[in-house]
């Protein structure tokens, strides 16, 4: 079935860099169409099956070089449907980069910490009582302390939380508040049009200004497509994620610097088996961090956060190093693992790029600072829950037995791991291909986050973030997203 619609504006994208954008742009009056690749979903439809949740919200790519596992959201909410619930504004150390490094000064001006603080509230963010968490959150905790290192709770979106430690699989209550609950509907109520399932093939531009998008509409249950959709308009809003924003920049032939400038948290997990039971995969999925590592909030360190994970069973085999009887045994443990991860703070830089068949191609040559790094942070975790009294330690380094002594530590120090050497390196939090800057000569967008070489086009979402955050962004991206929204009306 083909649709010609016609709208003031049209959001491509409705996560956390689409939906504020387009709540904005329609309680300013404009009559707005939000196009979704994803389906929608109601939060009835979240069953909590991690087997069928995972296919269903998240779309998974690769680096092709690195062997990064990539993972975003692929539902109307985008990502917020499937994170964590973590909610940090923007680090000051952040803001001074971008200022600094890429002439970004409205960052630093008290308008964005404004947008910040309405974020919070807009989303319910409220720090994280660790009394009414759980075991998992604990461990993490008493080995931060006995060991002296500075942690935190950290701050959650959630209403009225039944701890059930499903945060990654879609809420199934309701409380976690993400763009599904919150902007979405704000813009609906302001008379924005959602179209779910429509997957955004091109953007018409012509004489240097933005005419059209045009969309395959798809089956919801299969995917498969079933007819277009072009929405004439003057003005697209591109937030599609950092998986598709700079590669339909680069399919429309829009935007010089499309595709550079990609940056991740890469990250890996670690496990640690305690003679008591922990039930990781009960309560909030993440609440604690170890903050003595970071390089943001106030912290000297090589840019790591350690943060307690859920370890919701097939998501912690996957990250578990060995195969069979290997993977047998800590998985029998359940019950007895604690589970956490180390987000680093990359500073390697990426590409996105299109082949001859207009497939997605990522290259991340993954530094050595940053597998440095990343073992470093391997290390911390195992001695944290060493001193908070655990029996084993899983460290996602395929040929390592499980870690009972602090002393056992000393020969992975020493050691220059490759990718190959680790079980999983993932990135859920992606940034960069459609970079906000000064220099035309190496960024996309300009500060307004206005594409250049086109008028009628922006980029609202973390592909237009200069560089990675140290931090959950999700705050930072729907702040920006308001930002953005507010120069085009």
């Amino acid at each position: 079935m083909d649709r010609e619609l016609v709208a003031d504006a049209v959001v491509i994208g409705s996560g956390a860099g689409g939906a504020p954008a387009a709540a904005a742009l329609a309680k300013a009056g404009l009559d707005v169409i939000v196009l979704e690749a994803g389906p929608r979903y109601e939060t009835r439809d979240f069953n909590g099956v991690e087997s069928e949740m995972v296919g269903k919200l998240l779309k998974a790519s690769r680096a092709g070089d690195s062997g990064h596992e990539l993972y975003a959201g692929a539902c109307v909410g985008g990502s917020t449907v499937v994170n964590d619930a973590l909610c940090w504004p923007t680090p000051a150390e952040v803001i001074e980069q971008w200022v600094r490094e890429h002439g970004l000064a409205s960052f630093g001006e008290a308008a964005y910490a404004e947008l910040v603080a309405t974020v919070l509230s807009e989303i319910g963010a409220a720090p994280t009582d660790l009394a009414h968490t759980n075991k998992n959150a604990r461990a993490l905790e008493r080995g931060a302390k006995r060991l002296g290192w500075a942690g935190q709770p950290m701050a959650r979106n959630v209403r009225d939380c039944a701890n059930l430690g499903l945060c990654n699989l879609g809420c199934p209550t309701g409380a976690k508040q993400s763009s599904l609950l919150t902007w979405v509907p704000r813009a609906e109520r302001a008379g924005a049009r959602v179209i779910a399932s429509a997957r955004v093939t091109r953007i018409e531009a012509d004489s240097g200004q933005v005419r059209a998008v045009v969309a395959e509409a798809l089956d919801p249950a299969t995917g498969s497509p079933n007819g277009t959709l072009r929405v004439e308009t003057p003005r697209v809003i591109l937030a599609a994620g950092v998986l598709e924003t700079p590669a339909l920049l680069l399919a429309s032939a829009l935007g010089a610097n499309a595709g550079t400038g990609l940056q991740f948290h890469s990250s890996v997990y670690v496990a640690a088996r305690f003679a008591d039971p922990v039930h990781a995969y009960y309560g909030p999925t993440m609440s604690y961090a170890i903050t003595e590592f970071s390089d943001v909030n106030g912290r000297r360190g090589p840019g790591l956060m350690l943060e307690n994970v859920a370890a919701l069973p097939l998501s912690t085999a996957s990250s578990l190093p060995g195969f069979g009887s290997a993977l047998a045994g800590p998985m029998e443990s359940l019950p007895f693992l604690a589970r956490a991860v180390v987000v680093l703070r990359d500073r390697t830089r990426g590409r996105l790029e299109l082949d001859g068949d207009r497939r997605t191609r990522i290259t991340y040559p993954f530094e050595r600072g940053d597998l440095d790094r990343a073992r470093t942070g391997m290390i911390a975790l195992a001695r944290a829950y060493l001193a908070s009294g655990a029996e084993q330690v899983f460290l996602p380094v395929n040929d390592l037995a499980p870690v009972t002594a602090e002393s056992e530590l000393d020969a992975l120090e020493s050691r220059a791991l490759s990718t190959r050497d680790t079980s999983l390196i993932y990135a859920v939090h992606l940034f960069g291909g459609a970079v906000m800057g000064s220099d035309p000569t190496t960024s996309c967008c300009d500060e307004a986050g206005r594409v250049r070489g086109v008028k009628g086009l922006w980029v609202s979402d973390a592909s237009a973030l200069p560089s990675n955050t140290g931090v959950n962004p999700q705050v930072t991206i729907m702040a920006n997203a308001l930002r953005v929204a507010a120069g085009i009306v």
